[in-house]
């Protein structure tokens, strides 16, 4: 089992949409800088990056946070406590 962070599930997603950094920094509103320090696990994420960055990348909070790819059935729970905070 291969070890990954946030990070390199943040760039595996973008890259599998096909995705430049630019263009997944324009979707979210922020700089290239910050997503470029995201994926190198250099920058904190709030809790609302995490939210705005799943649907972006068309996966869950729960898949970026811990890896999990199946589809939870409290993802949709989480999704929406994240979004609040």
């Amino acid at each position: 089992m291969t070890f990954t962070t946030i990070g390199s599930r943040i760039r595996e997603c973008r890259k599998a949409l096909g995705l430049s950094q630019e263009a997944l920094a324009e979707l979210l509103y922020v700089k290239k800088n910050t997503i470029c320090r995201y994926e190198k696990d250099e920058h904190d994420i709030p809790s609302s990056g995490i939210v705005a960055l799943a649907k972006a990348l068309h996966t869950t909070p729960n898949y970026l946070l811990m890896g999990e790819s199946e589809e939870d059935p409290w993802a949709e729970d989480v999704m929406q406590i994240l979004s609040e905070i």
